[in-house]
């Protein structure tokens, strides 16, 4: 019968267990890879590219487009039908040729919603039957296309795209504080699984060799069999242990290597950041700092112009007028420096209407549903505002709490510790009982997971707080740099 779990878990254990170089690490050096070459900050790299690059389209649109176009050649060969003067029809082949280019310089009006452009065509049609040739040319005309109490979306667009820009700016520096706090999660995973293994390792060692002392002393006839079977369960469980903590430490090695984008590392020994930064936080500058940088505020003013925008589109739909007008010259000839030389005017003009008188009330409550939607997102920034306020107060008052949880933590790892030597030293001299040992012992294993659970809440915490307010505290500016 075959267990995949344990074949899995002894394969990671091998596969840690083979390497022969340890490299060391500390909190910032592992976040700095995380921010440099991490699978996450490719996409936000990439993400960031690609709204740079739709702003650079839009801005685009308001710049003069020139275009050429036409089609050369048309040609045709085939046989039509042609009613004769008696009435009659009679099928006659027909071979022509079709050939025309223009070329167009056109620029939009923001302000109006419009088009203007400046363009010049030229036509030649060729009849090789009858070896007919004939130019037409427009060499100058200039055209008008305009709405009239229409929606103009280059006026929106003139507003809202510059926002998203800005935006993803922001969600990127946002991003990369978001992948520190999930760097920290890791990194503290492996210290976690790092200490176990150190706790396992020392337990094991120091139960190894309370067995061996009592195995010389039952032979003075000074200890129990008892307490020998009672040591040689604890020795096998530190064994179980020993191997749980290293397959531990393989998993979160790997999860954290793989997060970072490092594929060669495979054993680590990571630091413990004992050292605590200063960091002074008023709550009123907290709050100050995170309606001012972070991305979300940018995000709750491009909403509520998309929301104005709809409204306005849906009150433009209730009639829908367009203005075209063109004035240009224009000629036909048989040679092409005739239309050249002598072109006559041409002008159009035209106004287009369409105003529904019956639609059973369908635009009517699209314009209302647009009203609705605008409403609904002006509650929803409030509300998402409110629970982003909230959650900095909440993460400002705790942190001071985290800092002295440190100091605590760290003085209780101390004793612990020293406890437990003075308790091995006197069990070993026959002065205390194993109940005892076990029970500073496991006081000791505690003291030192509780003073590294302390470090991760404070770091998450450190992290979680430059990201919500995407300022930096100790060094006082701001993590994001306006371009």
């Amino acid at each position: 019968m075959k267990y995949p779990a344990f074949s899995f878990m002894f394969s990671i254990v091998a596969f840690f267990a083979q390497t022969q170089t340890m490299q060391t690490f500390s909190l910032p050096e592992i976040i700095q890879l995380a921010k440099s070459q991490s699978p996450r900050y490719k996409l936000a790299q990439t993400q960031k590219e690609i709204s740079y690059y739709e702003y650079l389209t839009y801005k685009s649109d308001f710049k003069p487009q020139v275009s050429l176009y036409g089609n050369a050649p048309v040609y045709g060969k085939q046989y039509t039908s042609v009613t004769q003067p008696d009435g009659t029809i009679q099928f006659l082949p027909i071979q022509q040729n079709l050939n025309n280019i223009g070329f167009s310089l056109s620029q939009q009006i923001p302000f109006t919603g419009g088009q203007l452009s400046l363009n010049t065509e030229l036509n030649q049609f060729y009849d090789f039957q009858s070896k007919y040739n004939q130019f037409n040319g427009t060499p100058v005309f200039l055209r008008l296309n305009q709405p009239l109490f229409g929606f103009n979306a280059l006026k929106w667009q003139k507003k809202i795209e510059p926002l998203k820009l800005e935006e993803s700016k922001r969600e990127y520096v946002h991003e990369m504080e978001n992948i520190a706090q999930q760097a920290t999660e890791l990194y503290f995973n492996v210290l976690d699984a790092q200490s176990n293994k150190v706790i396992a390792e020392t337990n094991l060692i120091n139960t190894t060799t309370n067995l061996n002392i009592e195995e010389k002393r039952i032979n003075l006839g000074t200890t129990t069999e008892d307490k020998i079977l009672q040591l040689s369960l604890q020795s096998l469980k530190s064994r179980q242990g020993l191997e749980k903590a290293k397959y531990d430490l393989g998993v979160a090695i790997l999860a954290l290597t793989t997060f970072i984008g490092v594929k060669d590392i495979t054993s680590v020994d990571l630091l413990i950041p004992e050292l605590i930064p200063e960091v002074e936080v008023a709550l009123e500058k907290a709050i100050e700092y995170t309606k001012k940088y972070r991305p979300e505020y940018i995000a709750f003013e491009r909403k509520k112009l998309e929301a104005a925008r709809e409204v306005a589109q849906a009150k433009a739909a209730k009639q829908e007028v367009n203005l075209t007008a063109s004035y240009g010259l224009n000629r036909a000839g048989e040679h092409l420096g005739v239309i050249y030389s002598d072109p006559k005017d041409q002008q159009t003009f035209a106004i287009g209407f369409n105003v529904p008188i019956l639609d059973w009330g369908r635009r009517k409550a699209r314009y209302n549903t647009a009203k609705a939607i605008e409403r609904l997102t002006t509650f929803t920034n409030d509300l998402d505002d409110a629970t982003i306020v909230q959650e900095v107060t909440t993460l400002v008052s705790n942190i001071e709490l985290l800092k002295s949880n440190i100091g605590l933590a760290k003085i209780t790892d101390s004793v612990a510790a020293r406890r437990y030597t003075i308790a091995n030293n006197l069990y070993q001299s026959g002065k205390l009982s194993i109940t005892e040992l076990n029970l500073a012992q496991a006081e000791k294993d505690e003291a030192r997971r509780s003073f590294i659970s302390a470090l991760r809440d404070f770091w998450n915490a450190y992290y979680q707080l430059r990201k919500l307010t995407m300022f930096d505290f100790v060094k006082q500016e701001s993590l994001y740099k306006a371009e």
